[in-house]
């Protein structure tokens, strides 16, 4: 109590005025052990509060305060200890890296609160070691026993699964050692060393393919001596030569020899070509559905290999204008014969062909529309999606429709065209002209009477203008020059940009007739498609009249059904069918470079074009929605979809840059070797992409055109004969012929021909006996080269 006092603020004072207070502390310095003299009061009086709380509970367990006494429970309470100790022995089967035996009681405590807290893990406890063997034994045992630390409890199965394709694609790469070996930057420089020598290839086949064939030729020539005389004879006259059917006839060997490839029309080839003799190897038809069965088989009957080349869905031959036979009945009983002719029912070859038991291919690749949507139309509604046409990065639409508002003309009568029409058409070819004069153009009307108005008016309106600047464009010498034509005659053309009048117009009640003209017939439909394919960059629709004022159904003509939806796809710019986003799910690692390049901040549209072909990803600009500037593809399905090298690696590049895309490669098994590294490669041609598309990059889709002034013109230079190898053989010249040995005549022949220039036995002739100082070709001359030159010719 002395301590307590005076263990306060006033302590100091207590020490030095108190006597009870320093005897008290003098007491506990001396009583309790190991606290030194210098112990502070406050310490003292911590200590002597601790003892009398000893002995307080002491004097509750003894009966007079010096033995301690028996608890009445002593029995239970030892029986109880004894079981909850065997229960913590029997803990450490299921927990043997805890002693619960000899935990402090409160870590004991928290222990046991929580394993009551998880009594169902518990009841999982059998199936838990069951998985736990199952996991050690497939491997990923380590990964199981770092959840919860290591690896979050809700990743454990992607962790799983990271491990099981990690071990799978080290598996598969130990297995295949060009995947192991795949470095992109040795494939890269490889597919760039392909692509050139590719086109190397393609450049030099055309001179190969000369080659092949003047060896040919000079073999002919020496082989069918006569026959080359007279051909010879033939060309060095100035008049008074056979005609062609005969020539061919008497000298057909060196004829074919020399010009192996003739074009000409089926109905030439009878007059030319003298029947009964297959002296050609194969014959070509192209543009095939223009030409009747019976036009096609004189040139059938000249060769023994056809190849049959058309459109059924163009134009098939004009008939426009023919009656059909009167004395043909169409109900004729069938049974009145057994075997109708192959070409009845037959408009074209082409239809023959295709009804016949032949191979047949069909070309997928559409090359001329330099934008998907200029095909789109015809793909869908008349090719049934079956053609590749490549997207373009433009953003403006390639198809527009011009609707002509009319005048009433009293007299004018709806099948003539409509003035206004006409007039709006000039106007459009004059704007093209002065703006656009390096861009080639065509004018296509659907009726021979309105393109002979539209190219009358022209040619008024030029008379009037008489404007120097556009002249060039409208020149007959121009490379690609300007026409107006009917549907029935364009087949086959193409150029930049095309205006398509359709010039029927309404009556003066307003009403639309239904007179179409060819569209009309069976087979309208071919004729629109025609129309519709003509351009490459460009597509103007003229009409007075929209799809609105066109009933759907009142025609049963196809072509009238499809020119009123081709009328709805122009005034809409052609975007009801334009590059849109394919509904074909991505693959794992398409939507891993799809989610890693749209956090970087380009704009990704997957599985982007129409029209058969569909690229992986296009990356749009930054600030310009809707315009592509770049296209990512990798080595995936669309890869694999090749055939060839060519096709995977060069075409399909090329189509594409051809069109202003910018190409980047991504390869999967660099993506899954280094991500961030692919990663940055794609944001770094991203933005270069950008970066040209800002500064008017655009491809060169056609040669520039050349200057033909005569100051630009390089002079000629003169042509100089290859040399020939190595030394002339030492012969002495002017010797009779039987003085020189044979080896000695092969070695002259050989020097001679290793120039590589081509010579007929006679020619080679002519220049041996020159260099061996002969006049005259004797017999024994002769005979002594020509077994030279028969020998040379063997080796």
């Amino acid at each position: 109590a002395a301590l307590s006092a005076a263990n306060h603020w006033y302590a100091p004072m207590a020490s030095v005025f108190s006597s009870t207070y320093r005897n008290a502390l003098k007491s506990v310095r001396e009583t309790q052990v190991g606290m030194g003299a210098k112990v502070a009061p406050k310490e003292a009086l911590n200590a002597v509060e601790k003892a009398a709380d000893h002995l307080s509970e002491w004097q509750t367990l003894t009966n007079d305060g010096s033995v301690p006494k028996t608890p009445a429970n002593l029995k239970t309470m030892t029986a109880q200890v004894s079981d909850v100790s065997q229960l913590l022995r029997q803990l450490r089967i299921f927990l043997p890296k805890i002693d619960a035996l000899n935990l402090p009681y409160a870590e004991l405590e928290r222990l046991i609160n929580r394993m009551a807290s998880s009594r169902d893990v518990a009841q999982n406890l059998p199936r838990m070691r069951e998985l736990q063997r199952f996991f050690a034994e497939k491997g990923v045992a380590r990964i199981v026993g770092e959840a919860g630390s290591a690896v979050p409890t809700e990743r454990i199965a992607d962790a799983i699964e990271w491990a099981w394709l990690n071990t799978a694609n080290d598996e598969i790469l130990w297995e295949d050692s060009h995947l192991a070996n795949f470095n992109s930057t040795t494939h890269n420089r490889v597919q760039k060393e392909f692509v050139e020598k590719d086109k190397e290839h393609l450049k030099i086949t055309p001179d190969r393919i000369k080659r092949a064939a003047a060896e040919a030729a000079i073999s002919m020539m020496n082989t069918y001596d006569t026959q080359y005389e007279l051909v010879r004879r033939e060309a060095q006259k100035r008049q008074r030569h056979i005609s062609v059917r005969n020539l061919l006839r008497r000298a057909p060997n060196v004829l074919t020899a020399i010009r192996p490839c003739w074009t000409m029309s089926p109905l030439l080839v009878a007059e030319t070509i003298p029947s009964g003799t297959k002296m050609f190897d194969v014959v070509i038809f192209d543009e095939a559905s223009q030409i009747p069965p019976a036009e096609a088989i004189g040139s059938l009957a000249r060769a023994p290999q056809a190849i049959i080349a058309g459109d059924d869905r163009q134009l098939p031959p004009t008939s426009f204008f023919g009656k059909q036979d009167p004395d043909v009945d169409d109900d004729a009983d069938d049974d009145n014969y057994a075997s109708p002719p192959l070409t009845e029912g037959m408009e074209s070859i082409l239809d023959v062909a295709k009804a016949s038991p032949l191979r047949e291919e069909m070309l997928q690749w559409h090359y001329r529309s330099l934008d998907a949507r200029l095909i789109a139309f015809s793909n869908t509604h008349i090719y049934n999606k079956a053609l590749t046409a490549f997207p373009s990065t433009e953003l403006d639409n390639p198809i527009s429709h011009h609707l002509v508002p009319l005048r009433s003309i009293p007299g004018l009568t709806s099948n003539i065209s409509h003035p206004d029409e006409v007039s709006m058409v000039v106007d459009m070819i004059i704007q093209h002209a002065r703006q656009h004069p390096t861009e080639s153009l065509g004018v296509i009307a659907f009726g021979s009477r309105h393109a002979k108005n539209i190219d009358d008016a022209l040619r008024q309106r030029l008379s009037e203008l008489q404007d120097a600047s556009i002249e060039d464009f409208f020149s007959e010498q121009a490379d690609e020059r300007f026409f107006v034509k009917n549907i029935e005659r364009v087949q086959g053309d193409e150029r930049d940009a095309i205006i398509l009048s359709i010039g029927y117009h309404k009556n003066a009640n307003g009403g639309l007739p239904y007179r179409f003209g060819p569209l009309n017939q069976e087979g309208g439909e071919r004729r629109l498609n025609v129309a519709v394919t003509r351009a490459r960059a460009k597509l103007h629709l003229v009409s007075s009249f929209s799809h609105y004022d066109m009933e759907p159904g009142r025609s049963s003509a196809l072509g009238v059904e499809l020119l009123r939806q081709y009328l709805e796809f122009a005034a809409s710019d052609g975007t009801e069918m334009g590059a849109s986003v394919s509904d074909v799910p991505l693959n794992p690692f398409e939507l891993d470079v799809l989610n890693q390049l749209r956090d970087k901040g380009i704009p990704m549209t997957p599985q982007y074009g129409v029209a058969g072909y569909r690229i992986d990803f296009a990356c749009g600009h930054p600030d310009q929605p809707g315009r592509m500037v770049m296209a990512i593809e990798a080595d995936g399905a669309s890869y694999h979809s090749g055939h060839t090298a060519r096709e995977r690696d060069r075409l399909r590049q090329e189509a594409l840059e051809s069109r202003g895309w910018r190409f980047h490669r991504i390869w999967s098994t660099d993506w899954f070797k280094n991500r961030d590294k692919e990663v940055n490669k794609a944001v770094k041609a991203w933005k270069r992409a950008v970066k040209d598309a800002e500064n008017g990059y655009a491809p060169q889709t056609k040669q520039p055109a050349v200057n033909d002034s005569a100051a630009d013109t390089p002079a000629p230079t003169k042509y100089a004969p290859p040399k020939r190898k190595g030394r002339r053989p030492y012969i002495d010249p002017g010797q009779p012929i039987d003085k020189y040995a044979s080896y000695q005549l092969e070695a002259l022949a050989r020097w001679i021909l290793s120039d590589t220039l081509l010579r007929t036995d006679d020619d080679l002739m002519d220049e041996m006996l020159k260099e061996l100082g002969f006049k005259k070709l004797g017999s024994r001359i002769k005979a002594a080269l020509q077994r030279a030159i028969d020998r040379v010719r063997a080796d």
